[in-house]
């Protein structure tokens, strides 16, 4: 079975494992495995320890 190549939205490589959801970090695409616990769950984990709702937090600007 040939596995789909997918490109991280957040560091540009290829991957072929599952997805991931990048937000907060970029609201479109996926993300690869490593991005996700290196730099996405970081990124949640800041936010909800500075009682900030990620909800309305804006990839852009990387403020709420």
């Amino acid at each position: 079975m040939k596995k789909d190549k997918k490109v991280c939205c957040i560091c540009g490589k290829e991957f072929t494992e599952y997805g991931n959801d990048p937000y907060p970090v970029k609201e479109d695409g996926e993300c690869c495995r490593s991005c996700n616990w290196g730099v996405v769950i970081p990124k949640r984990i800041e936010l909800s320890t500075i009682n900030q709702d990620p909800r309305n937090y804006d990839p852009r600007t990387g403020k709420n």
